[in-house]
């Protein structure tokens, strides 16, 4: 076609053989035995000799490198002058599927799952068009772990992940570019940085604005079609914004100005500087050097102008961009323009981020580079796996972005709040914010000690809602509701504390817990106030107190005038409140609602929340749960409960542990009320509090910067609650780097300090008990 609308017929026609086994033609073929008709169908340029570009077919080699449940690690020989690499992976009897196109020479599948076959091979192309296969597939069989979970992978075994790619100081790599006129800047992932893992997730965000449903594919083939009608009527694959579009219009009727405009809007809105390269830019800028852009790029030069000033890059002696001049980086066309027009190539440097087109393409004309890796490659291998589409994109692009620039080092804790804290920190805050005002919800009571960063995320999130920070603890709510159930106080106070692996003498625990007139009737049930409370006197114990219940209750009345006087000043004239905390059994939401409404008569009616509830049997909650008495964010035995029961038997029990680990205030728990109203507090663990700020401020910063960056798009703050565990789960899947930074945490672990000397217990004791501490950690 010369106008692309009428076409002729070349003159010839050109018959091919296919082989109809390829194992056996290549056989036949390598022994020469191979069919004359057959043997002559080789694709034009083929060596004879049996070798592709100075190897040998057999040299060309696939390898497993790593095989676990999973992931399964690759990598190949690369032939001479190779520039990209096609990886496909096909299941037994199954079709091969493409998974990744890359210029590296390794590659880890994570998408593979435990206890399966697979057979992977890789294409290669010496000339970005033209693709030839690796000899042989690689079968590789996946091992099934004994609880294989798909997401896992590693964290950064020597500290914080912000020191992995150990970046020079921005003035260090600026001042090795000094020697150099001219500097020439690769744009997208070096200069800009997109909040998205995977670049073309844009496109969904643009799909919305435009509600066109799958435009994500309809966008990227259009791309497509618009650079093969392009190579047919140019001779090259370069185009405008302006010519994708007229075929996304032609797809769905859209008016392609609109949507290009759209695009481009939604580009600003996300894009930001790289500020690692922001301050290079600036300290080169100061020092008078020509400064060039250099992008292969579908937006002229006058959208990456605005584009670029608009993320703080003014200055540039010169943006080139692909679609000008139909030529690119990659083809080494913009290379020449530059060479053309500020020409000594010695006095030239280019950075970027793309081995091929930034690196490789530059070095064959002369240019010198310096690489910056992108922030998405250097973090890819750390991040959370199992995520929905979108918002894993959308966290590890923040995340990415945020660690690996190369502007600051953080601390492993910093990190842990901002990588696995944030998203379901500010997920739930989200979620119950949305409840709030379904409900008619005027405020929020947000339970000690967790409570405390879900307020201060809550509060920066949603400024307009009134919230209080409640001191709560399970052992003044069995003090406060002995009237209407014994079950709980006996259980807390008096079993958990005789098996307890740290005894309480009997006339102490009933000094502290405040039953101190009940201690004249020890002798009448043979029990001595010195004796331990063991499991051997426990029921003895017990019988004590059933018989003298109502001087229990009586020994409580200041607690409930306490209690009542506190509730009442945190709730306030709010006609509907919500009482929210991090889990597990509900019973600290439940009796603040219970308190409230029945025993207090509060002109006002509570709803419960959960971060996430967890049975500690299958009817436990049951009622509870069925009935929406209790609401939950992450998981219940109705809502996500394969996340619960993953939860329920990871690590021996104790997610739930570490899980409390991530939301630890600077505050000792909270014991109850003395006998003039004031609080009560356990043991401070002083030796965690620098930590735990370091956590929060990691939180509430990965909540500031997620929620500016998509300030324009507010259904990105909504995150299910699958999505906020998994940086959790593949945080807990990692018990050397839990065992190396959090071994030393200490809590206390006798509530009331009922013995006479304090009793702290770290968390490397609390492994060693459940076995899944690691010796030499």
């Amino acid at each position: 076609s010369m106008d692309g609308v009428h076409y002729n017929d070349y003159s010839a026609v050109l018959t091919v053989f296919t082989a109809e086994n390829q194992e056996l033609f290549w056989m036949r073929k390598i022994s020469g035995n191979a069919p004359q008709d057959q043997a002559q169908t080789g694709q034009r340029g083929r060596k004879k000799s049996g070798k592709i570009n100075g190897k040998t077919e057999e040299a060309l080699e696939l390898r497993a490198e790593e095989v676990r449940p999973g992931s399964v690690s690759l990598s190949w020989s690369a032939p001479l002058e190779a520039v990209r690499y096609n990886i496909y992976r096909a299941e037994e009897s199954g079709e091969y599927r493409f998974l990744k196109t890359t210029g590296r020479t390794d590659w880890t599948d994570e998408s593979a799952e435990g206890k399966r076959t697979y057979f992977y091979k890789v294409k290669y192309t010496c000339d970005g068009t033209r693709y030839r296969d690796f000899p042989a597939p690689l079968e590789v069989k996946t091992p099934a772990g004994p609880f294989f979970i798909r997401n896992c992978g590693r964290l950064y075994e020597k500290g914080a992940e912000s020191q992995a790619e150990n970046r020079p100081l921005p003035i260090h790599f600026a001042k090795g570019l000094l020697p150099f006129s001219v500097i020439s800047f690769d744009v997208f992932d070096t200069l800009l940085l997109r909040p998205f893992s995977s670049p073309s997730d844009i496109f969904i965000l643009v799909g919305e604005r435009l509600d066109i449903m799958d435009f994500c594919e309809i966008r990227k083939k259009a791309e497509e079609d618009a650079r093969r009608e392009n190579a047919l009527l140019r001779g090259n694959r370069e185009v405008t914004l302006s010519d994708i579009y007229r075929f996304v219009a032609e797809e769905t009727g859209i008016d392609p100005q609109k949507g290009a405009e759209t695009e481009l809007l939604t580009e600003l809105s996300l894009c930001r500087a790289n500020p690692y390269m922001l301050e290079v830019f600036r300290l080169l800028r100061e020092k008078g050097k020509t400064l060039v852009a250099l992008s292969d790029m579908y937006l002229p030069k006058e959208d990456m102008e605005r584009l670029l000033a608009s993320c703080g890059y003014r200055g540039f002696s010169d943006i080139l961009v692909s679609c000008d001049y139909n030529c690119s980086k990659r083809n080494g066309g913009l290379y020449e323009l530059l060479l053309g027009r500020y020409g000594d190539p010695g006095g030239i440097v280019h950075v970027g981020d793309n081995r091929v087109s930034d690196m490789e393409e530059a070095q064959k004309k002369g240019i010198a580079v310096r690489w910056y890796k992108s922030v998405h490659e250097a973090g890819e291998e750390f991040r959370a796996k199992n995520m929905s589409h979108l918002a894993g994109s959308a966290y590890r692009g923040i995340v990415n972005e945020k660690l690996h620039n190369g502007i600051a080092r953080y601390s492993p804790y910093y990190e842990v709040g901002y990588v696995y804290t944030g998203l379901y920190v500010m997920g739930f805050c989200q979620w119950l914010y949305r409840r709030a005002k379904e409900e008619g919800i005027t405020k929020i009571l947000f339970l000690a000690r967790e409570g405390d960063l879900y307020k201060k995320v809550f509060d920066q999130m949603h400024p307009d809602m009134d919230t209080e920070y409640v001191l709560w603890s399970r052992i003044p709510v069995v003090k406060t509701i002995v009237k209407k159930n014994r079950h709980p106080y006996l259980l807390q106070l008096v079993h958990h504390k005789a098996n307890a692996l740290y005894k309480s003498r009997v006339g102490t625990l009933f000094e502290r817990i405040g039953i101190a007139p009940l201690k004249e009737y020890l002798s009448q049930y043979r029990i001595r106030p010195e004796e331990y409370l063991t499991p051997e006197n426990e029921n003895a114990v017990r019988k004590l107190l059933i018989d003298h219940w109502d001087l229990v209750c009586a020994c409580y009345e200041a607690d409930q005038a306490a209690v009542k006087a506190y509730l009442t000043r945190k709730i306030g004239a709010a006609g509907r409140a919500a009482v929210v905390d991090v889990g597990w059994s509900g019973n600290n939401v439940l009796q603040v609602k219970y308190l409230a409404e029945q025993v207090y008569q509060m002109d006002c009616r509570i709803s419960c929340f959960l971060a996430a509830a967890r049975n500690v049997n299958d009817t436990y909650m049951a009622a509870m749960m069925q009935k929406r008495e209790v609401e939950v964010y992450l998981f219940s035995n109705l809502y996500n409960k394969g996340l619960h029961d993953e939860h329920q038997a990871g690590n021996r029990k104790l997610n739930s542990f570490f899980f409390e680990i991530l939301t630890q205030s600077c505050t000792p728990t909270f014991l109850g009320f003395d006998g003039e109203g004031g609080f009560l507090y356990d043991i401070p663990e002083v030796e965690n509090y620098e930590h735990n700020r370091e956590i929060h401020r990691g939180t509430l910063d990965f909540v500031r910067d997620y929620t500016e960056r998509f300030r324009d798009f507010p259904y990105m703050m909504d995150i299910s609650g699958h999505d906020a565990y998994m940086p959790f789960q593949y945080f807990a899947n990692n018990l050397s780097w839990i065992s190396k930074y959090f071994g030393g945490y200490l809590f206390g672990r006798d509530l009331f300090a009922t013995q006479e000397k304090a009793v702290m217990e770290s968390v490397s004791q609390v492994m060693k008990k459940a076995g899944i501490w690691e010796e030499g950690s």
